[in-house]
């Protein structure tokens, strides 16, 4: 989000109020999130269904997290008339900074029934430590 030009006005503005703008644009699909720290984890669960689990990726790299994913086109029917289209096929990849640094080596992630949650553990920041002059 930028504070200057449609960038910042379209992130606050359509994706809150008008989630649909980025699909009408020509855009791919975008999963619902949650995100959150508790009791020295993050969680982050996310709704992908009809996403087979060899198609997820998830990383940890530089402070961030990304989740990334692919589903597949579904057949439309040839000459119907259809009165919603709201199925949504193709990739997505979306990244979060984290708030403090994950311990990567901890990190589960699963995926059961559409959802994918994964839980990383908060690592331990460096404390400051007084060292005795000899």
């Amino acid at each position: 989000m930028t504070p200057f030009g449609h960038e910042g006005f379209g992130d606050v503005f359509f994706d809150r109020l008008w989630p649909e703008w980025r699909r009408l644009m020509g855009e791919e699909w975008s999963p619902n999130i949650n995100f959150y720290e508790k009791d020295g984890m993050y969680y982050l669960t996310a709704e992908v269904p009809g996403i087979k689990k060899d198609d997820l990726s998830v990383t940890i790299d530089n402070g961030y997290l990304t989740i990334s994913g692919k589903r597949e086109r579904m057949r439309e029917e040839d000459d119907a008339e259809y009165y919603m289209k709201e199925l949504r096929s193709g990739s997505f990849s979306r990244s979060f900074r984290l708030p403090g640094q994950a311990d990567g080596e901890k990190v589960d992630a699963r995926y059961e029934d559409g959802i994918l949650k994964i839980v990383m553990p908060r690592k331990e920041e460096s404390k400051i430590q007084k060292i005795k002059v000899h």
